[in-house]
This record gives structure tokens, sequence and C-alpha cells, in this order.
């Protein structure tokens, strides 16, 4: 039902390089030589759809020529591109467990439905369904005055990465086997990017004039009668009774794609959803792309990476999980499929810039694998846990985790228990316990409490939740009947020291 051009441009048959159709542009008016008929701009600034949905987000302050502009409206020059994307709007689902999201065509859900997670397994997380909205271009509204120096910042949201919404192929023949663990295939596929304003709560939109603003903004103005955001000398307000709540904003494109599928046994868990699964998953992602931009001699950028759990029944037991790279080029470029045959050798390179950082950083640094690109995510890199984890894709082997790390981590945790000054309750560092019919082995932390029950606690590696990280301490326990172990996860305490030594509490019963 949509014109002949712009159906072969979004099905990627026309190269989108040469139509750039995915740009959005954000206008300043110029009030004093505006009509109704006639908007005339100040400056109209474009970025690429995907970039713009970070950049121009609404409440975003944009600085142009000395003077800070904030981003109030989507607004086209063309009144009818904003209608018709109202028109063409679709529900959206995001799992806030494991991140997974996709849109549906209007009738397949109803809007604040929700649903089991078809990714993680989750149940009732994937949703509450909202409107997802490609916006044609945004706007400073014309009744706010430009600042120099802005007083209050607010709240920033960024667009999600790009998502994979295909279903994982089921059919063996159709990927490349690179080992036992790893297998990957090329792909030509639509990837979802959206912005699902602060807190993830949406944007309040008003469809008749196209002002917008966050949902949760403590002072709205959509509900009431309001100003248009554009020049209108005849009707300058607009009544406010066409107000959407909640909504998405997105876009959709078409690109080269290099899906990776990762297997891994037990005692390693990918869990979806949890923080030790996404620090090695995202490190992994950041590094592969690194190292294929190294590999194709391309620029930073022109590949971006992304991981999301198998859409298996694996998948949502933590056995499998899917990395993907893609082209950032709308339409794509053809960098990723020239992937398919150095699979190997990608992930040797991956490993080598994880283990060779030149600052030897504690976990992540920019001589490594920090960017200003990833900037929001600098807390989700840990180069150790990316190389443990590459290792085992590679060997089959789960290698022993840093010695000292692992020492400096279990201080951390005993220092906090001893400040916490727990009633009733002792804790002794580097402990040397008698074990019935056995004698004496040393434990990294022991608590003695009140009763008489003894307590050993040990940190487990990053992906083997459950298993104390060094293994000496598994035979020492297996000769222990009456000795209770607490294992805490090594990422969690240098992630979140209170949520450890709280999750220790609570297994002491203190």
């Amino acid at each position: 039902s949509g014109k002949l051009l712009d159906r072969l441009l979004y099905r990627g048959v026309l190269p989108r390089y040469a139509f750039p159709t995915d740009v959005a542009t954000f206008h300043v008016f110029d009030e004093a030589r505006s009509s109704r008929f006639r908007p005339i701009m100040r400056f109209a600034p474009s970025q690429g759809l995907p970039i713009a949905l970070s950049q121009y987000a609404p409440g975003k302050q944009i600085w142009i020529s000395g003077k800070c502009y904030s981003s109030g409206a989507v607004y086209s020059v063309m009144a009818d591109e904003r209608y018709r994307a109202w028109e063409n709007k679709r529900p959206y689902c995001e799992c806030s467990a494991c991140g997974f999201a996709r849109t549906f065509e209007i009738g397949e859900i109803a809007r604040g439905d929700k649903r089991d997670c078809p990714a993680c397994g989750a149940e009732n997380t994937f949703g509450e369904a909202k409107y997802w909205l490609r916006p044609p271009g945004f706007a400073h509204p014309i009744d706010v005055e430009e600042v120099t120096s802005p007083d209050d910042m607010p709240e920033t949201s960024y667009a999600t990465r790009a998502k994979l919404t295909m279903q994982t192929p089921s059919d063996d023949a159709e990927w490349t086997a690179i080992n036992d663990r790893i297998r990957m295939l090329k792909e030509r596929k639509h990837l979802l990017v959206s912005n699902t304003g602060p807190k993830r709560d949406g944007y309040s939109y008003c469809v008749k004039c196209g002002r917008i603003e966050a949902s949760n903004d403590p002072t709205p103005l959509l509900t009431a009668p309001h100003r248009k955001p554009y020049p209108d000398e005849k009707q300058p307000m607009c009544e406010g009774a066409g107000t959407t709540r909640h909504i998405v904003l997105g876009t959709d494109f078409i690109t080269d794609i290099a899906l990776f599928s990762v297997s891994v046994d037990l005692p390693l868990r990918l869990r979806p959803g949890q923080y030790p699964t996404d620090v090695a998953l995202r490190t992994v992602s950041e590094a592969l792309a690194k190292a294929a931009c190294q590999l194709l001699e391309i620029e930073p950028g022109e590949l971006m990476a992304e991981y999301r759990p198998s859409l298996t029944t694996e998948g949502r037991e933590g056995l499998k999980a899917e990395i993907f790279l893609y082209d950032t080029l709308p339409g794509g470029a053809g960098f990723s499929s020239q992937l398919v045959g150095c699979g190997k050798e990608l992930f040797e390179r991956a490993l080598k810039l994880m283990r060779t950082c030149p600052e030897n950083c504690d976990a992540s640094c920019y001589r490594c694998l920090r960017s200003f690109k990833n900037k929001i995510e600098h807390r989700l890199l840990d180069r150790h846990v990316g190389a443990a984890l590459i290792d085992y894709l590679l060997t089959g082997h789960l290698p022993e985790f840093d010695a000292q790390r692992l020492q400096q981590s279990t201080n951390l945790l005993f220092n906090d228990l001893l400040r916490q000054g727990l009633a009733g309750v002792t804790f002794e560092a580097n402990a040397q316990i008698i074990i019935k019919d056995v004698g004496k082995r040393t434990v990294p932390i022991v608590a003695l409490v009140g009763d008489g029950a003894r307590f050993v606690i040990a940190l487990s590696g990053p992906l083997t939740n459950d298993y104390p990280a060094a293994p000496s301490l598994n035979t020492v326990l297996a000769e222990a009947d009456d000795l209770e172990t607490i294992v805490i996860n090594e990422l969690l305490v240098r992630g979140n020291l209170p949520a450890a030594t709280r999750e220790v509490r609570q297994r002491l019963g203190v």
C-alpha cells in the first residue's frame, strides 16, 4: 500500500547509501520569518535515524552555534509524513529480564499486554506492549527560548543497541561449524533500534500537533491545551485532546549480519538477564567487533556487535547464546558477510586483544575495549571475564580464574563483613579449620555463628555460579560433612559489594 521506491529501499533491494532515507533532521524555526504554510529554519542539522534516536531524543539538549536548544516535538516539513508515521505505528514489546525486543503487526497483540519471553522464557516479562513509532524528524518548540547555560539537565535517554528479531535457525545445515562450541552463519535481516524513554516509561505524544515529552515528567504539559511546536499564526494553541502516553520511538533497517552461536557445558552457565552473563557477552561482543574491524582493515564503528539468548530450550537454560556482528550502514556494505570464512581467526584475535592490554588494566580501559560509543556500558566490560569465555570456546577447557584477583575480591568481601559487625557472628580470613577424619584445611573465609554453626564463604568465578573458583577448595568442601558453604559470585563482589554482603547475611540467617 506504500510507495514502490520506499518499499524497495526498506527491503534492501536498492542500496540505502545511494538514497539516504533513514535521516532525521532537528529543526530550529526562524520565528520572525516563518508562517504556517512556509516554515523557515535557522538551523536544520541531520543525523542517521539510529543515531538521532539518542542525539535528538525528546528532552535532549542540542548545542548549535553557541546556544542550547531542546528537542520537544516530532516534526516534518511535510505534514503528511508525521500523520503517515502514526498510521504505521506497531505494538512493541521488550523483555524486562533479558532485553529481547520485537514489534508486532496491529492486531497481533493488544496494547498493555504482557507475555512470557520467547528468548529467556521468563514468565510475564515480555511487555507491557506499547505503540512503536518511527519519527520523521524532531524540532525545538517555537515557544521555548534557547539558552546559553541550561540550569536543569533533563533525564537522559538513549536508544537501545540494534536488536535481532529473527528466530534461531533450527536446521543445522544452515550453520558453518568453527568447532564443537562455535558455529556461524551469514544473514541479511532487519535490526530494530528503539528509544523507550527515561526509566523505560516511554513518551507522551500529541498526535494532533506532534509535541512530545517524557511520560514520567513530573509536570506534564500535554494533558491540557498547549502551544503548537511549529509556527501557526491563526491557531497557535492545540486543544490537547489527542495525547497518547507511553510511546516508543524507533526504526528498523536491513543490513548484513554475521551470527555466531556459542555453546557451553556445566558448570559454565550464560543465564539470560543475569549480571555475570551480561558482563561476559558484552565484553566478548565488543572484542569481536574491534577484532573484526582490524581483520578487515576498516574504520572502527563500521561494524558493531550485540548479543541475545539463543531462541531455543538450551538458550533459556543458559547453555547457548548468540552474538551477531552487523554493518552499521543501513542496507549493509558486505563487511559482516566476509567474516564467515575466518571465524576461528576472529575469535583468536579477540582473545589476544583482551589478554594484551598495553595498560594492563584491571577490567577495561580506552586502550583495549572502551570507546566513546560504548560509554554507557563501560561497567559491563571486563577483559578477564571475556578472555576466560573465549578461551573456553576455543579450547573446551575453562582456565583457572586469576588467583591474585580472586584474593583481592575475597579481601574486599571480608573487610566489608567486618565493617558490618554482625552480632553473634565471628569472621576469619584464610582460616584453618579441622575436618573430622581429615585434619586441618585452609579456607578463604569462615563464619562462626553463636549457636556453633560453621559456614565457609568462598567466591565463584563469574560464569560458574555455586562452584568455588579455587579447585582445591572443592576437594576440602567435599570432605567436610559438618560445614555449610556460601558461594558468592566474584563479579557481584566487585560490581555491587553491598549486595554481596547482604546475600551473605541472608544466608547466615542474620
